[in-house]
């Protein structure tokens, strides 16, 4: 059976609430699990179910809330989370980017731009969502192959004559295979290609910073790590990579 994608709803308005729900339903695909006027509640449900939830349509003119702060929550403590804004307000759009959403509707929603909108949800990961916790990769060491949730990798660094992991524990693992192999296997995940040495997981980046002087760039990562500065010819590159998974930069 396909994967649904199982969907919630945070909007203080239940007539928009009912409209969505009521468009959604002809998407035997989308599965809404949850529907919250207040953040309060999508917080509370979020603690003990997060790890079922695939994708979040958010409003961003909340009753003493605002959308963007809680978007820029839910990519930092449920990264695997996809946003979708529904707004009446178009003027936060940029801002609303920011924060790497799948896409920004206005309202009243159009049936065929909530379909343009859950076609790129579909694409995500080469048309269907995974969660990266429930996808395992090998890792080759000489006569071993230790098996490896994709979620748990942070960085993948070649150095000298070996390629090694490091994972959300700070520990390691040295592998036998090259980094060009891992990243082929990685790509189709969310994960990127910043140096010819080094793969990071999209998810965690937060901001590429370019600096006039040196005219390089520099990638900030939600787990703190350090890069090395990157050129403008492969920052393209890597923008290519990105807009695959629908990043507008």
């Amino acid at each position: 059976m396909p994967h649904k994608i199982n969907t919630i709803i945070l909007d203080d308005e239940p007539s928009a609430i009912e409209n969505l729900e009521s468009m959604l339903a002809f998407y035997d695909y989308i599965n809404v699990v949850q529907t919250s006027s207040s953040f309060n509640d999508l917080w509370h449900y979020l603690q003990s179910h997060a790890d079922q939830v695939d994708l979040l349509f958010l409003d961003i003119l909340l009753h003493n809330e605002n959308g963007l702060d809680i978007a820029k929550m839910i990519n930092e403590i449920y990264p695997n989370i996809k946003i979708i804004f529904s707004t009446s307000e178009a003027s936060y759009a940029l801002d609303a980017y920011e924060t790497s959403p799948i896409d920004y509707i206005t309202k009243p929603i159009n049936a065929v731009r909530l379909q343009k909108a859950l076609t790129k949800i579909r694409q995500t990961n080469r048309h269907h969502i995974l969660k990266n916790n429930d996808v395992k990769i090998g890792i080759k060491n000489k006569n071993m192959i230790e098996m490896v949730n994709i979620d748990s990798i942070k960085l993948i660094k070649k150095e000298l004559r070996h390629v090694k992991l490091l994972l959300t524990d700070d520990s390691k693992l040295t592998t036998t295979e090259t980094i060009n192999a891992l990243f082929l296997k990685l790509k189709p995940y969310g994960f990127v290609m910043v140096t010819r040495s080094i793969i990071i997981p999209i998810h965690d980046i937060t901001a590429i910073d370019y600096n006039p002087s040196t005219q390089r760039y520099s990638i900030q990562l939600r787990s703190q790590l350090q890069l090395p500065p990157i050129s403008q010819a492969k920052i393209k590159d890597i923008k290519s990579d990105l807009a695959a998974f629908d990043w507008i930069i």
